[in-house]
C-alpha cells in the first residue's frame, strides 16, 4: 500500500481499542480525557502485516519507567553504503561503535506510525549497534501509551536487509521513581547506580538475554518513513555564569518532593556548616529544548542533579517548576557517578533557558565540561527582513528564535508540555515557517497527525499526537490550514491527500451547529480572556465554522469538483445568515469583529477602527489596563499576542501599517524591555515565556512589508504583490516562494504616494500585479507602485 493510500483513508472506520489491555496488565496512566481510549485506535485501515515487522523488547515483563539496552553485531565484508531505519515507543539513542548515530524520540500518531531513516557508511569489519530506550507506559502530551518496543532495520545498497540478532538487558542502574516531570510529561530520568564502563560492552556485564517480538496491532496502519528526519543535533559548549557551594535544607527520603528540595537548598551557606556540594549555573541565552552532556570529575562517588528552568526565581535562581503544568513539575534529572572522570549523556530532553548542575559528594567535584545538545530542527533562518528600525528588526528575529525554540520533531506550544496544538500550528507556525525557512513540512505533519486522531464522527483532533484533545474551533481552523499549506507549497497534493478526512471533519462540524446558531462542539477555544456570550450565539465560534465551510468549498473547487462544492452552499448560507443577523450590534466584542471579517460578513474598514481602539486600550499598550493573570480569567478588554495573528492582518489590509508598527513597538517592545528573548504566551511573564503564537509581527512584517502574498490556483503557485510600507521609507529582505524559489526584495519610497519596487527571483514565478498574472523570468524586475486606497498594490 502506498503512502498516499494509507493517508487517504484517515477517517472514522472502526471502534476504539483500549491500550490498557495491550501492555501486559500494566495500568496505563491517562491524563485528562484522552489518550488512545475513547477514539478510534487508528481511524485508518488495519494493517495486513505487522506495523513494524520484528519490533522487539526485553524478554521479561515490561514495567513503567524501565530502561533497556540492546546490542547487535554485524560484520561488513567491505566498505559500503547502507540505509538505517529506526523507531521506538519513546526516547531512544542508537550508537554504532560507541558513537551516537540517532537520538530520538521521533513522535507519531498511533494511527499513522512513522520511522526515521538515514544513509550511513560502514567500513569493512565488525560493528556493534547499541540501542538505549525507555518504556514509559504513559499517555503524555508527547506520546500515546503503546507497548514498549524498539525497531531497527539495516539495508544494504542492493536493497537486501541485513539480519540483526539482538540481545538485551534491563539497565538496572536506572531506578523507577514514580515521579513524573509533570502531569503532562514523562518520568524523571534517575540513574541511581554508577555505570561500570560502557553498558554495551560484553566483557563488563552479565544478564544479556534474547529479546521477544512485540505485538503492535494497537497501531493503526503500516509505518511510513517520516517526511522529516532526526538531524545531527547541534552541540555548544557551556560556560558557567556563576558557581558556588550549597547545603540542602529540605532533607527527605530519596524521592521525597525533589522539586521542593531543589528550590529550598541554600546556595550561599555558612562555610562552617556541613556543605553538601557545588553548583554551576548556565544561561542558554534563550529557551531551548535538549539535554546537557557533562564530564564530571570527583574524588568519591557523587550524585549529579541537572535542573532546567524557563525562568529565575525572584532572588535570581533557576526554578525547575513550570507554571500552568496541571500539577507539580520537576524539570530535573539525576545521575550517580563513581570517583574519577565520568561522561553523562542523558537519554531524555527537557526545555528551558537556564540550567543548574549540582554535584553532591565532595567539594572537590567539578564539571570539567558541559555541552548543550539542542533539538533544533530548523537551524538559522534563510528568510530576511530589514526595515531600518532596529527595534522592528529585533522583533522580527525574535519571532523566528521563538519558533526555533519550539520546533523539534513536532511543533510544540511550550516547554511545559511539548504538545502539538493545531490552533497554534496553523495560526502562527505555518506563516513563521514560510517567512523564515520556506519549509512547512512540520505543519503538514501536524495536520496529518490531527486527521489520524479523528473522533468517531470525523472531527479531527486539536492536540496530539500523544494525549488527544478535541476542540471545535481548532477542527475548523484545520480546514483553512490545509488550504494555506497548499498556498505556501504551491501544490494541491495535501488537498488530494486529506480530502476524505476534510469531508468527514466538515460534516461533523456542521452536525454540531443548530439552526439558530447554538452549538454543541467540544471545547471551542477562541482566545485567553474571551468571555462566552450569554444572550446571543457565540459569533466568534460560528465565524470559525463558517470560514471552514468556505474553505472546504474552495478546496473542492481547486480539485475540480464544483458540483460537490455546491452541495455545501446551503450550509454556508445558513451560517452566514445567523452571523449577519447578530453582527450588526456595535457592542459585539473584538473577537467577533475580527473573525467576522475573515468570514466575509463584516466590512473590514469598519472593523479596523474597532480593532485598533480595542488593542490600544489593552495592556501593555495601555500600561494602566488590567493584565490577564491566568487562563481562568475572563477579561473582555484584554489583547493577546495570539489573536493578533487574526486581527492585525485586517489593519494592514486597510492601510494602517504605521499604526500596526507602533503597536508592535509598544507591546512586543515591552516584552523585550522586560528581558524576553523568546515571546511569552500572553503579555504577562507569569505564563509560558516561550510560545511561538506570539510571533505574529514576524510573519506580518515579511508578508506585508516585502509584499508577496502566496496563493495557488488551478494553474499552480502564484504570488500576489501587495505592499504595506509599515510607515517606513525603505524595506529589504528575502521572501520564500513556492517550490524552493526565493525572492530578494528591496523597495524605496520615491514620493509621498510612490515606491520603486525591485524583486530578484531565483527562478521564474507567476506574480499577480493589480489583478493581472504575469510570468516573470529568473532575475531582477522593477516596478513603480502607486498608493492605492482600493487595496491592490501599495497601502
Amino acid at each position: 500500500m502506498s503512502d498516499v493510500d494509507i493517508r487517504q483513508t484517515i477517517r472514522p472506520q472502526d471502534s476504539p481499542r483500549s491500550t490498557h489491555a495491550l501492555v501486559e496488565g500494566v495500568q496505563i496512566e491517562p491524563h485528562g480525557y484522552s489518550g488512545l481510549e475513547g477514539r478510534p485506535a487508528g481511524a485508518v485501515r488495519r494493517p495486513l502485516e505487522p506495523t513494524f515487522p520484528g519490533a522487539f523488547w526485553l524478554g521479561e515483563q515490561s514495567r513503567p519507567d524501565q530502561h533497556a539496552g540492546f546490542v547487535a553485531d554485524v560484520v561488513v565484508p567491505a566498505d559500503g553504503a547502507y540505509r538505517l531505519a529506526v523507531q521506538a515507543s519513546g526516547a531512544f539513542r542508537l550508537r554504532i561503535d560507541a558513537e551516537t548515530v540517532v537520538h530520538g524520540p521521533l513522535r507519531y500518531a498511533p494511527a499513522l506510525p512513522e520511522y526515521h531513516e538515514q544513509p550511513i557508511d560502514l567500513p569493512a569489519g565488525r560493528h556493534r549497534l547499541a540501542l538505549h530506550a525507555q518504556a514509559e507506559l504513559l499517555t503524555t502530551r508527547m506520546s500515546a501509551a503503546v507497548p514498549p518496543f524498539v525497531w531497527v532495520r539495516l539495508t544494504a545498497e542492493d536493497g537486501n536487509e541485513v539480519p540483526l540478532s539482538w540481545r538485551g538487558r534491563e539497565l538496572e542502574e536506572y531506578h523507577a521513581t514514580g515521579l513524573r516531570v509533570s502531569p503532562l510529561l514523562g518520568w524523571v530520568e534517575w540513574q541511581a547506580v554508577p555505570f561500570t564502563g560502557a553498558w554495551w560492552d560484553d566483557d563488563l556485564h552479565a544478564g544479556w538475554s534474547e529479546t521477544r517480538t512485540i505485538d503492535l496491532s494497537v497501531l493503526g496502519a503500516q509505518a511510513t518513513c517520516a517526511d522529516i528526519a532526526l538531524p545531527t543535533w547541534r552541540s555548544r559548549t557551556l560556560t558557567p555564569q556563576s558557581t558556588g557551594v550549597y547545603r540542602d535544607t529540605y532533607v527527605g527520603y530519596e524521592f521525597d518532593d525533589i522539586g521542593t528540595q531543589f528550590l529550598l537548598a541554600d546556595d550561599d551557606p555558612d562555610p562552617l556548616d556541613d556543605l553538601d556540594g557545588r553548583w554551576f549555573r548556565y544561561d542558554l541565552g534563550r529557551v531551548r529544548v535538549g539535554s546537557v552532556a557533562l564530564k564530571i570529575t570527583s574524588s568519591a562517588r557523587a550524585e549529579v542533579t541537572v535542573g532546567f528552568a524557563e525562568r529565575l526565581t525572584p532572588d535570581g535562581r533557576p526554578s525547575p517548576v513550570v507554571a500552568l503544568s496541571a500539577g507539580p513539575t520537576r524539570m530535573l534529572q539525576h545521575f550517580t557517578v563513581d570517583a574519577g572522570e565520568t561522561t553523562i549523556e542523558p537519554l531524555q530532553s527537557l526545555g528551558g533557558r537556564y540550567v543548574e548542575v549540582r554535584v553532591r559528594g565532595g567539594l572537590d567535584s567539578d564539571v570539567a565540561e558541559a555541552r548543550f545538545v539542542e533539538r533544533d530542527f530548523l537551524g538559522a533562518p534563510t528568510g530576511r527582513f530589514e526595515s531600518g528600525d532596529p527595534l522592528l528588526d529585533r522583533i522580527w528575529m525574535t519571532g523566528l528564535d521563538t519558533l526555533r525554540a519550539t520546533a523539534e520533531d513536532s511543533l510544540i506550544d511550550s516547554v511545559r508540555e511539548r504538545g502539538e496544538w493545531v490552533g497554534d500550528v496553523v495560526s502562527s507556525a505555518l506563516h513563521l515557517l514560510s517567512a523564515g525557512w520556506g519549509d512547512v513540512r512540520l505543519v503538514r505533519r501536524a495536520l496529518l497527525h490531527s486527521a489520524a486522531g479523528a473522533r468517531d464522527d470525523g472531527l479531527v483532533s486539536g492536540c496530539g499526537p500523544g494525549e488527544v484533545l478535541y476542540l471545535g474551533t481548532y477542527a475548523a481552523q484545520w480546514v483553512t490550514a490545509c488550504i494555506n499549506v497548499a498556498r505556501v507549497e504551491g501544490d494541491l497534493a495535501i488537498l488530494r491527500e486529506l480530502e476524505e478526512s476534510a469531508r468527514a471533519n466538515v460534516d461533523a462540524l456542521l452536525a454540531c451547529i443548530d439552526v439558530d446558531g447554538d452549538h454543541h462542539l467540544p471545547w471551542s477555544f477562541v482566545d485567553w480572556g474571551y468571555g462566552v456570550p450569554q444572550d446571543q450565539p457565540n459569533l466568534a465560534v460560528l465565524s470559525h465554522i463558517h470560514q471552514a465551510v468556505r474553505s472546504w468549498r474552495r478546496w473542492l473547487e481547486l480539485l475540480g469538483k464544483p458540483e460537490q462544492a455546491s452541495t455545501y452552499a446551503a450550509d454556508e448560507d445558513r451560517l452566514a445568515r445567523v452571523l449577519a443577523r447578530w453582527m450588526v450590534d456595535p457592542a459585539n466584542p473584538y473577537h467577533s469583529w475580527t473573525l467576522g471579517v475573515h468570514s466575509g460578513i463584516v466590512d473590514p474598514e469598519g472593523a479596523a477602527q474597532h480593532i485598533q481602539e480595542h488593542v490600544s486600550r489593552a495592556f501593555p499598550f495601555d500600561r494602566t489596563a488590567d493584565r490577564l493573570r491566568d487562563p481562568s480569567q475572563v477579561r473582555p478588554g484584554a489583547a493577546t499576542p495570539y489573536f493578533t495573528n487574526y486581527s492585525f492582518p485586517i489593519l494592514l489590509d486597510c492601510g494602517r501599517g504605521q499604526e500596526v508598527a507602533d503597536l508592535w513597538r509598544a507591546g512586543w517592545g515591552w516584552m523585550l524591555d522586560r528581558g524576553a528573548t523568546t515571546w511569552w504566551e500572553v503579555f504577562d511573564e507569569r505564563w509560558s515565556q516561550c510560545h511561538y503564537w506570539g510571533g505574529a509581527p514576524t510573519w506580518q512584517m515579511s508578508r506585508w512589508g516585502l509584499g508577496l502574498h502566496l496563493d495557488v490556483d488551478e494553474a499552480g503557485p502564484v504570488a500576489e504583490l501587495r505592499v504595506n510600507d509599515l510607515g517606513r521609507d525603505r524595506v529589504a529582505g528575502l521572501a520564500h516562494l513556492a517550490g524552493d524559489r526565493t525572492a530578494e526584495v528591496e523597495w524605496q519610497k520615491t514620493a509621498e504616494d510612490l515606491i520603486r519596487y525591485r524583486v530578484d527571483l531565483s527562478d521564474g514565478a507567476r506574480i499577480r500585479i493589480g489583478g493581472e498574472v504575469r510570468d516573470l523570468s529568473r532575475g531582477g524586475h522593477e516596478f513603480e507602485l502607486r498608493r492605492h486606497d482600493g487595496g491592490a498594490l501599495y497601502r
